[in-house]
């Protein structure tokens, strides 16, 4: 009883390969055994030898269960993307043309409106008299004096390709 010899397996060696015929991933089994008998042989008791072995096989079958999870949302997404670009790109090209197109339109009314503040502001400065013409910018607003071609403030063409609005 005191005494083993040399053929004889102690109970942690013997508890490693009743563990080890147990199935398990082939590629960490040569590791794990490995590992397993460094613990037996460091003085780790059973209990330490199979909290170890469970914990390295609900790890592994986690990581396994995951890559199958990950290689099946790949396989939804790669799905995704494929229809995104045959049906979603024409729909998307559609939205922002219209999108921009209103913008266009947006823009256009507020040019006419101020348009018609600075020609309402050129009849208040004038007292009225429409016959005075004040050359304001149509870019910046500045007023500029009447025989300027070019924008005192801003460099930009005083010659007015706008129709007169009243």
């Amino acid at each position: 009883m005191g005494i083993l010899n040399s053929n004889e397996k102690t109970p942690e060696e013997k508890r490693i390969e009743d563990l080890m015929r147990k199935p398990i991933n082939s590629a960490i089994k040569p590791h794990l055994k490995a590992s397993l008998k460094k613990m037996a042989s460091d003085g780790k008791n059973i209990d330490e030898i199979e909290r170890y072995y469970n914990d390295t096989v609900t790890k592994t079958k986690f990581i396994e269960n995951r890559k199958a999870e990950y290689a099946t949302e790949a396989k939804l997404a790669d799905q995704v993307y494929k229809a995104y670009i045959t049906d979603g790109l024409s729909r998307l090209e559609k939205v922002n043309g219209r999108f921009l197109a209103s913008l266009s339109m947006k823009n256009d009314i507020l040019i006419e409106q101020n348009n018609r503040i600075i020609e309402l502001l050129e009849l208040q400065i004038n007292n009225g008299n429409s016959d005075v013409k004040s050359n304001f910018c149509q870019e910046c607003g500045a007023q500029n004096n009447d025989a300027a071609k070019f924008c005192a403030q801003c460099g930009s063409s005083l010659a007015s390709d706008v129709p007169a609005m009243l």
